[in-house]
This record gives structure tokens, C-alpha cells and sequence, in this order.
């Protein structure tokens, strides 16, 4: 069998690294594209994953980002993946419209499957509603999330005119079966969902999805991402281990995620000698004065401590690209001096501002510090060759910020999938 090469086109940054290291994870050359101008033709066994920041965009507008994405991705790559939020925010209606309506202009049969599940991280599909650990979606954080809450844990809701293939009751789909079902089901809609319980699940998901070849555009989260990986590039060879070391950690915090705000506290209580956490207020976001002065005591402070925290605001706003861009000045000023230094960068939106900020060309991806938290090396650009480890605002564990950057100043990782987050 002739190994794929897979563009993955994901609504946020953080996403689309953590659906990409599932690929680098089962021997997959994998990066994160960062340039409209890097359109080489993908070899067999590769993967270059693109992000929209559709997540919180007007559904016209969600549609048209990623329909591009895929129209410009289509032509060197031969299998696509359309990577949404696990939890079901933002456009993803509109997301897999457009993902369809680019696919269709070279497979005009194809149709979407979505299974937003990722089990390993507590986020599951149960007789057609979301859950995160057990609970369903909307009466969780997430449906009380500051720019995208999710307020119906209905799949058929989340996607209207979708169908459901069922899985009968006290059992469980064979690879067959679901492709049965699957092809009745596609004669009624373009977009299909399905529920997933364990990880087994998305195997068996995968082994179908792989049936279909080109016909078909997989939707989901890291879950699925990781299943495909496996089924599409059967017999690759897992990559080797990159080497890093650093002296400092730039802690950049964009996400207002209850997750990632109390994993900050947490990193906070640490010694001030062994951590500094800057914080403006919303003056400083709006006000070029404000802003030039919080800059300017970031950058003339004394502290020598090894890990330095870039924090959001915890004050709201509509406005969050200000946001993430402050934030981003102030990790370029961070990043001047010459002194060994890795980042980690939790929340998408300030993720890319970052590294657009430092002019990185692409993010190459190498593996996970924890379940769904990616490590990578980036590429061009005032930064390159620095280690970067990005996190989605709702994943991991309150100690997992502070252990990862102990881990990334000692040089002393571990893969550690423990697990799904609490």
C-alpha cells in the first residue's frame, strides 16, 4: 500500500500541533506550515498541517479561511484532515462546509465523517451528545467559555442536517459494519457523525475512514488523528528524539480557560527566584502609552529567574487578538539576549501571534511531553532552532505547566500519557 501525505487543516494553533504530533508519533515527517509561500510538493509520508484561526470567526468568513486552506493544500497532498476543537466550539459547521466545498473540486463524491472524540483526554460521544469526563459539554466550562461557548451537547444540533450512524445497543461496530453503515448513510447527508466511547473506537473508525480513500474528509480532534496515523501510515519508521537544552522558559498564557488559569496559579507559587509572572491590565492592551510603559518595565526588570510568565489579562474582552499581539511583544523583547531559552505557549490565538512575531516559517513537531501537549523545533525566522511546546487552554493537569517547564530548564523529558486531564 502506497503511504498518503496528509494536510491537516486545523481552526486554531494549538490544534493543529496537537493533531499533527499524532502523526509524528506513528513515524510521520510532520510540520506545522507558517508561510502561505511553502507549498512544495509533500513526499509519501509526510504531513503539513495549516491553521484558519476560524475558531471564533463569523461563520461566512470560517468558511472561506478554510476552504482556501484546503484549495491551496489539495494540490500536494493526497489525504486531508480537518482538525475542529474536541468540545465542539466556534464555526465547525461552517468549518466542514468549506473543507467540503474545496475537497469536492477534485472528488466530487466526498463527504465528511465526524467523531470530535478524544477519549485519552476525557472528551467522548455518547448516544449522540458530547461529554467532557462524563459531564455533557454545556453544562461543563465549556458552555460558559468567554468567546465560544458551546450551549447544546446535541451532535445532529451542533451539525444541523448531519445524520448519525448508530451503533447498535450493547455492541460495538466491526470495521465492516461501519462501512455498511456508512455508505447508506451518505446517500442521505454529506456529513455523517458518530459516537465514540474508547480509543478502541476511533481504531475501528480509522480502519472505515481508510475504505474510502479519497472520497472521504475525516473531521475531528487529536482522538481520530491519532487512530488515522497508524491506519494511513502503516510501516513507517518512528523518528528519533531530538536533543535540547535551556537555560529559561518564557511561559506565554493567551487561553482564559479555567484549565489553563488555575495550571498558571500553580506555576506562580513557585519561589521568586525561580519564576516572574508579568501581567497587564486591559490599559495597557488599549493605550499605546500604557502599553509602551508595561513593555518598557518588562524589559529594564532585574529578575534573573529562569522561568518567566507572559500572563493574559484576567479581565474580559471581544478584543483578543490585542490581546495575543502584547502578548507577543513582549516574548520577541523576551526573546533578544542571547540565553538558551525555550517557550511554552498555552492557548492558540497567542501561540500563533508568537510565533508570526518571531517570523518562524514553519513549527517542526517532534513528539509529547504529555497527552495532547506537543513538542516541537522552530524553523526560520529571529527563533530559529528554539524548542516550543504549545498547549490547547483545556488540556492537562493543574501541576503539567509547572512539571513541563522544570522538564524543559533540566532537560529531562518523558512522555508521559497518563491519562485524561481532570
Amino acid at each position: 500500500m502506497t503511504v498518503a501525505s496528509v494536510l491537516v487543516v486545523a481552526d486554531d494553533l494549538t490544534g493543529a500541533t496537537d493533531s499533527s504530533v499524532q502523526f509524528a508519533h506513528a513515524g510521520w515527517t510532520t510540520a506545522l506550515m507558517l508561510s502561505d509561500d511553502d507549498n512544495d510538493q509533500q513526499a509519501p509520508g509526510t504531513v503539513n498541517a495549516r491553521v484558519t484561526d476560524s475558531r471564533a470567526l463569523a461563520s461566512a468568513d470560517a468558511h472561506d479561511r478554510t476552504q482556501r486552506a484546503v484549495l491551496s493544500g489539495r494540490r500536494i497532498a493526497t489525504r486531508v484532515y480537518l482538525k475542529i476543537d474536541s468540545t465542539m466550539r466556534g464555526t465547525v459547521s461552517s468549518q466542514i462546509a468549506g473543507a467540503l466545498a474545496a475537497w469536492r473540486s477534485d472528488h466530487p463524491q466526498a463527504f465528511a465523517l465526524v467523531c470530535p472524540a478524544y477519549p485519552a483526554m476525557g472528551r467522548t460521544v455518547v448516544d449522540g451528545q458530547l461529554q467532557v469526563n462524563g459531564t455533557v459539554v454545556h453544562e461543563t466550562a465549556i458552555g460558559r467559555d468567554p468567546v465560544t461557548p458551546v450551549t447544546t451537547s446535541s451532535m445532529s444540533e451542533l451539525l444541523p442536517g448531519s445524520i448519525r450512524v448508530r451503533v447498535p445497543h450493547g455492541d460495538v461496530f466491526t470495521r465492516d459494519s461501519l462501512v455498511s453503515s456508512i455508505r447508506a448513510a451518505r446517500s442521505t447527508s454529506s456529513i455523517i457523525t458518530i459516537d465514540a466511547v474508547e480509543s478502541a473506537d476511533l481504531d475501528t473508525i480509522a480502519e472505515a475512514i481508510a475504505e474510502f480513500g479519497d472520497d472521504i474528509v475525516p473531521v475531528g480532534s487529536a482522538g481520530l488523528a491519532a487512530a488515522l496515523a497508524g491506519v494511513w501510515g502503516c510501516g513507517l519508521d518512528f523518528p528519533a528524539e531530538a536533543q535540547r537544552s535551556s537555560e529559561r522558559v518564557i511561559v506565554v498564557a493567551s487561553s482564559l480557560h479555567t484549565v489553563t488559569r488555575d495550571q498558571v496559579a500553580t506555576l506562580s507559587e513557585l519561589p521568586s527566584s525561580e519564576v516572574a509572572m508579568w501581567t497587564p491590565d486591559l490599559d495597557s492592551v488599549f493605550d499605546d502609552s500604557a502599553r509602551l510603559a508595561w513593555l518598557q518595565a518588562l524589559s529594564s526588570s532585574s529578575s534573573d529567574a529562569p522561568i518567566v510568565i507572559v500572563n493574559a489579562p484576567e479581565e474580559r474582552t471581544d478584543s483578543t487578538e490585542f490581546v495575543a499581539a502584547l502578548l507577543a511583544d513582549a516574548a520577541e523583547l523576551l526573546m533578544h539576549d542571547t540565553t538558551p531559552t525555550s517557550l511554552l505557549l498555552l492557548g492558540g490565538e497567542g501561540a500563533r501571534a508568537v510565533l508570526n512575531r518571531l517570523g518562524a516559517v514553519r513549527l517542526r513537531i517532534h513528539s509529547t511531553i504529555r497527552e495532547g501537549i506537543p513538542i516541537g523545533t522552530i524553523e526560520g525566522g529571529s527563533a530559529h532552532g528554539t524548542t516550543v511546546v504549545t498547549k490547547a487552554g483545556g488540556f492537562g493537569r493543574p501541576t503539567d505547566v509547572t512539571d513541563i517547564a522544570e522538564e524543559l530548564l533540566h532537560n529531562s523529558f518523558h512522555n508521559n500519557n497518563e491519562g485524561p486531564a481532570q
